[in-house]
Parts: structure tokens; sequence; C-alpha cells
């Protein structure tokens, strides 16, 4: 059975119906403080490298700057580590609230997993039990599991038929120069040209709207395209990363702990970064409560939607200030659900501009009930934080739905993220290297500046390990020089 990506939001640490629902945070403790094991460069006590951001991006970056001596500092504005993965609990279960799907397939962080002996937690995704349709005026289809997979697999396979012409070598998407003659088409323009009926395009639109977290007509077609080709331009495959997998023994945050132990960097949270100056040898970065932090390089692994917050006093260049002001949009969110009566193993596409784009069983008996995940590509649609709200939502797929627990997690409305997955609009996929491109003593990584995976965990430690080599290679020079 098909079925859709993982990612996603917590408005607040509220978890609506008080004494109902509870969902705590898993406690992540920080890196010590000093290091002095760490074999350095030299013998004083400045650092050589600030990275801002402890997501899987900023983790990675410090452990391999760590390896080669370089003396690094992590800085954090949240009270945790994870960045845009978020490890919690529901009812006694581990949930993931963020960044979550991981395969095989998915090289980097594939050998993260293998490096620090984390396994994979598997998500029911077969054997249905019933399947639905919503179409967008509200409509819901009760589709037998074997032609849902069959109608789905055929538009699907439909949207993606150029790929493997398309995207050669996924890992340099633009090694074929006619891509970029493509990039004024939209994910709705083409879904449209294909012959597909009615259940097909809603399906598949309710698909393309989580990609997109925005309508898909401004959703770049190319840039979900380079994904299925990541996943070697196979259906099967490119399903089976997207809702299968998990990491097991603590998840997504435990694996960020992890890389960070490993570095041995210094890791502050709650460091707010308020002001950045490149002044040519050296950085200084001044944080709200007024400390000023000083290194010689910097590597920033924000989301791109948090970058106009920091002010940096030599300025960003064009090209970056207009692939944050336009480049990306994802308003999408997440929330787990519990009903106490057992819904069976299910699973719901909902066509654009439903708000719940996608609704899966995780768990279900007659003892518990069922566990239920929606995915949200437009969060905007509805108010996460009412209870009637979401009851009422879901209603429209399970009538008889008894709903007594809901834990919903925002990304958009966090400050510190302000979106959630990466997702290109229309004419700016080509544009993401201007994102990475270093200024300066300062580089950038996060996961819309991957060349591969970007709206998955795997892109943003793709980046970390770019951005760090960037950051070694001009450090080397300089202190050569």
């Amino acid at each position: 059975m098909h079925k859709l990506s993982n990612r996603d939001p917590l408005d607040r640490r509220l978890f609506l119906k008080t004494g109902a629902a509870t969902a705590a945070g898993l406690a992540l403790t920080s890196c010590a403080d000093e290091n002095p094991d760490r074999n350095v460069r030299d013998k004083d006590n400045g650092y050589h490298v600030v990275i801002v951001g402890a997501g899987f991006a900023g983790a990675t970056a410090a452990r391999e700057l760590a390896a080669k001596g370089w003396r690094v500092i992590v800085l954090e504005a949240r009270p945790r580590v994870g960045g845009r993965v978020f490890t919690s609990q529901f009812l006694g279960r581990q949930i993931e609230l963020g960044g979550s799907s991981v395969h095989w397939v998915q090289p980097h962080v594939f050998a993260e997993m293998q490096r620090y002996g984390f396994g994979f937690a598997e998500v029911p995704l077969y054997d249905l039990d019933a399947s639905y349709i919503m179409l967008g005026d509200g409509t819901v289809k009760n589709i037998a599991p074997s032609t849902f997979d069959e109608k789905y697999t055929s538009a699907f396979n439909k949207f993606c038929a150029d790929s493997r012409s398309l995207f050669p070598k996924p890992y340099d998407p633009f090694f074929n120069e006619t891509l970029h003659k493509l990039e004024s088409i939209s994910a709705e323009e083409h879904l449209l040209s294909l012959d597909l009926d009615e259940l097909q395009i809603a399906s598949l639109r309710a698909e393309l709207t989580l990609y997109a977290g925005a309508p898909i007509s401004e959703f770049s077609y190319t840039s979900f395209v380079k994904l299925f080709a990541l996943a070697s331009w196979d259906t099967f495959t490119f399903t089976d990363s997207e809702k299968h997998w998990h990491i097991d023994s603590g998840g997504t945050s435990a694996l960020v702990q992890a890389i960070l132990d490993d570095s041995r960097a210094t890791v502050r949270l709650g460091a707010v970064v308020q002001e950045v100056t490149d002044h040519g040898d050296s950085v200084s970065i001044k944080l709200s409560d007024g400390e000023l932090v000083t290194a010689s390089t910097a590597i920033f692994t924000l989301p791109t939607k948090v970058y106009p917050d920091i002010n940096f006093k030599s300025g960003l260049s064009k090209e970056k200030q207009a692939f944050i002001d336009n480049a990306e949009m994802s308003d999408g969110a997440n929330i787990y659900m519990r009903t106490t009566n057992n819904l069976g193993n299910t699973f719901c596409f909902c066509d654009d501009p439903n708000p719940f784009n996608a609704v899966q069983t995780e768990e279900f008996s007659d003892e518990t009930g069922t566990i239920l995940k929606a995915t949200l590509g437009r969060q905007s649609l509805i108010d996460l934080n009412s209870f009637d709200a979401v009851a009422a939502e879901l209603r429209k797929i399970h009538p008889n739905a008894e709903l007594t627990d809901v834990a919903p997690y925002n990304w958009v409305t966090d400050p510190y993220s302000k979106q959630a997955w990466p997702s290109y609009r229309v004419g700016w996929f080509s544009k993401y290297k201007d994102m990475a491109k270093p200024e300066g003593q300062l580089f950038f990584a996060g996961a819309a500046t991957a060349d591969g995976w970007h709206e998955y965990i795997d892109g943003a430690v793709e980046s970390g390990i770019r951005a760090a080599r960037e950051a070694h290679l001009r450090m080397e020079k300089s202190y050569a020089g």
C-alpha cells in the first residue's frame, strides 16, 4: 500500500484536552561545556568555528570539524537539540513531531545510523483494512485498498514518467541543462496535463500539497521529481522511503545527540543569535542577552525563514536575500490523535483545500483504540489548538470516531523555525546553490541547500558535511598563511 511522506508541528507544548492527552518532549542534555580531550590545532582558548543551529546539519558540521582538530561551539536558540526533528511522547508512546522518515536509499542519514548503532523502527504502511480519498469539496470516497493502490501508483508513475531523463544524476540535479527550461512549470500544471481520473487527481494533489506545504500551483514540478529520482526512479522505493521507517532507540533526537556527543563540541542551548559581524579574519556573534561569541568562521544551519530575524551587519548577497525572501513556502504541520474505538489500519488522502492531506493509522487494537497521525501541507486552514475543529475534521473521514486525545505541533508558529520542511516555489529550485554559497567567513547549511534529499533529514546531513568541508578548507588556507 503506497502512502505519503512524513514531516511536520506543537503550536505550544500544549496538548489539547488537558488530562486526556500528554506529550512531554524528551529532556536532551547538551554536550559538556569544556572538552579537554579533543586534540586541537592551537593552545589558546578561542573557538575556530561557531555553528548556529543544533539540528542534523549543525551537529554533523560540528562533528566533522572537531574531528579535524578545530575548536567548535554550537549555538542553539531552543532549550533542546534537534532543530526541526523532535522526538516526544504521546500517551506513553514515542512519536516524531518533526522530520522522521529515514531509509537505506538515503545514504547520509543511513551512514549516521550505522555509525552510531541505530536501527529502523517500522510504521504500519501495508495491509490496510480500509482506504479513503476525500475530494476537494469534502466528499469522501471509500475505495478498496487494492483499487486505491492501483489508482495512486498509476497516477504517480505518470507524474514522474520523465524522471530518469530529467535527472540521470540526481545528486547533480542540473546535469541535464534542459531542466532549466522546465523551471516555470508548477506541479499543478503538470498534474492537469496528464490523463487522470477524479480520484487519481485528488490523491496525487493531496500528496503534492504535503511536499509543497502550499497550493501546488506554487510548487516546483521538477523539484519533486528529483526526489523520486533519488529513490532509484522507482515508485515502490520512493513510497517506502516516505513513511515506512523511523529511527529506533530514542528516535531522531537521540541520533542528533549521538552526533553532538561524538563531536565533543561546546553546545549552548537557549542562545538566540541577534547580530553577526564578519570582520574579514574573524566573526563575532552577538546573542540576545548581549553576550559576544567570536570565532574564525561561522556556519549557519537555520531554516530559511529565520534568517530575517538576524542582523547580518555586512549584509548578505542579493541572490541569497532573494532566495530567503521568495524561494520556500512550507506551511506544514502534523498532529497525533487517539480515538477510543478501534478504526483498524486505515489511510486517507485528502485533496486540497481540506486541511488534513493525509490521515494514517499508527497503532490500533481493541484495548488501545486507534492512534492516528494527520499530516497537513497547509496548517493555516485549521486551528490546530481547537479540539472541536480537529474532531470535526476527523469525523469527515471516520464519522464514528470517538476522539479523546490530540497532540499537535506547528513548526510555522515556532519562532525558531517559521516553516516546516523545505520546499521550492516555481522558478526557485535552480537557485538553491545561492543559499549554499559561502560569503566571506560565513558558511551556510540546512536541508534547503542540499543537492539531494532537500525535504528530508538526509539533505540536512549532506549539507552539514559540505559546509564543514568548505569551512575547513578556508581555515586551513588562513592558518597556513
